[in-house]
Parts: structure tokens; sequence; C-alpha cells
């Protein structure tokens, strides 16, 4: 998955609507008469994944189309504190109008990313899956899921359009979870797989038996897991998710599920650090950056 600038124009202008409204109301009074060109850099405060980049390359762009952006780093790359991501020649009003926009995107993106590897740090050994889930920023969602890539882990469902998952609430509906498959499939193209979200053992034995291709063991814990994989028993994909962490991961990465889904990635991060000075990097961030580098 990559992204372009065709996708992430509309976020990146939606962002810089929200942030400057009628105007900068505090740098906007000082580059009146002029604006002459400044330098700049965008760099890291702490240990991570990157992720980002082209986010703040064309946040600034937005601003600015005769600016000079120089990336030192590409996303996917390890940083640390002191770390130089991008290098910054522009007049002196996009600095100001920039800053929290494009720190915001490299920041939360790369909150994610560097998470994300955790986890995929968690089940090395085990040849399970990790994915995301649709948990997270609405409209933002695109994004979650690059950085989530980005981090090495892969993509669950990205909307409703593109996956058949039958949850309970459309069990509900059809009236069983049989009737659910068969009145689905009775619509779908041919190309989509059926996946069934099963909170009890009966229901991964109902989904067999009308043939969906990926089982789901929902909140379930190890041990009905892995009586579901008996179940299973090779007939279909079998996934775990639900309130799955950094705690739980590593006993069912073994158990012998194919995917583990984690919602974690994206709805509870913290995000990385990141800072743009003008100029020279100030004092208080080479004081930190030089504590965490002897740490």
């Amino acid at each position: 998955m990559q992204l372009n600038r065709f996708l992430i124009r509309p976020l990146v202008e939606a962002g810089l609507r929200e942030e400057l409204g009628s105007g900068d109301t505090t740098g906007g009074f000082l580059v009146l008469d002029e604006d002459p060109i400044q330098t700049g850099q965008i760099y890291a405060k702490d240990t991570g994944i990157v992720c980002g980049l082209l986010l703040a390359d064309e946040t600034i762009r937005q601003l600015d189309e005769h600016a000079e952006i120089e990336h030192l780093v590409s996303d996917g790359e390890v940083i640390g504190p002191g770390t130089t991501l991008l290098k910054i020649s522009a007049r002196t009003s996009t600095f100001f109008a920039i800053e929290r926009c494009a720190l915001d995107w490299i920041q939360q993106l790369s909150g994610i990313a560097t998470k994300t590897s955790r986890y995929m740090k968690m089940i090395e050994g085990t040849n399970v899956r990790i994915t995301d889930t649709r948990k997270g920023w609405p409209g933002l969602r695109i994004l979650q899921k690059y950085a989530v890539r980005v981090g090495g882990a892969h993509n669950h469902i990205f909307n409703l359009s593109n996956c058949i998952l039958i949850k309970d609430n459309h069990i509900k509906a059809a009236g069983s979870l049989t009737n659910a498959v068969e009145t689905i499939r009775s619509h779908a193209q041919h190309t989509f797989k059926i996946e069934v979200e099963c909170e009890t053992l009966e229901m991964v034995q109902e989904a067999l038996d009308v043939n969906a291709e990926i089982i789901m063991f929902d909140n379930m814990d190890l041990d009905e897991m892995s009586e579901g994989l008996k179940l299973v028993n090779g007939q279909a994909m079998t996934e775990a998710s639900g309130g799955i962490n950094e705690q739980t991961i590593g006993p069912i990465s073994k158990i012998g599920v194919d995917i583990i889904s984690l919602g974690d990635l994206t709805h509870s991060i913290s995000a990385l650090d990141v800072s743009l000075d003008i100029k020279d990097i100030k004092p208080s961030a080479l004081r930190t950056i030089k504590r965490l580098e002897e740490e």
C-alpha cells in the first residue's frame, strides 16, 4: 500500500482549513511587510518508526509551492532523538502556518507504525498474520492503515464494500447465522470470501456447516480458541479478534490461528515526539535529545 498526493491532498487541505480559519492572527502579523525565506528542520525527540512524511511535505507545499524540502529519511525507517527528518527552505509565514499540522501527521502516524512494529516483534517465529481493524479516526482510515503497513503488519477490511464480514447484528437481523450466510451468498459476487464472527463453539460449527471461508474467534479465551481450531481442522482460515493487547498476543500467536486482528494498533496510540524549528534547534530540545541519548 502506498500514499500519493492525489489521495492525501484533500485531507491535508481540510487540516489546514481547520488550523488557519480566516488567517494566522499571530504569525501573520509578523510578516505583513516582508516575508523572508527561512531555513528550518523537522526532527525527532523520540525513538520509533517514522511515518507520514509525505503528508508533512504536502502540508508545506499547499501553502508555499516554491518551498524546498529535503527528505533525509523515508517512511518505515527507525529514527532516534536528534534525527532530522526534513530540511525546509520556505517563507517565514509558511513555517508559522504549517507547524502544527505537519507535525501532527508525522507524530500520529509514526505512533501507529511504531506500535505496530512492536507487536510484530512479539509474534516473531510464528506464521500468524497481524492485521488492523476499522477502529480509529473516521475519514482518516486510509492513513491509519498505511501506517500499519509501514509498521510491518497487514490490513483487514477497508470499508463495508470490499469484504463480507457477518457480525452479531447481521445474524440477529437474519434470524440465524445460517440464514445470514445463505442470503448473502445468494447475492454476493463470486470473488468474495465470507467471514463469520463467532462468539461460541456452536457458532463455529454452524459457520463450518454453511462453508464459511473465514472463522473469526470473537473475544474467546485461549481454551475456547484451541477447541475452535480443532473443530475447524483446516476447513477455513481462522482469525482471533477482540480485546487482544500486548499482554495477550504472545500466547494467542502460538495456538495456530492464521490471523490476529487488533483494534489496539490504531485506537490507542502514543504519538512520537517530533518538533519543527526555524534556524537552529532550540536549546530545550537539545537538552532533551542529549538526555535521551544518554539513557
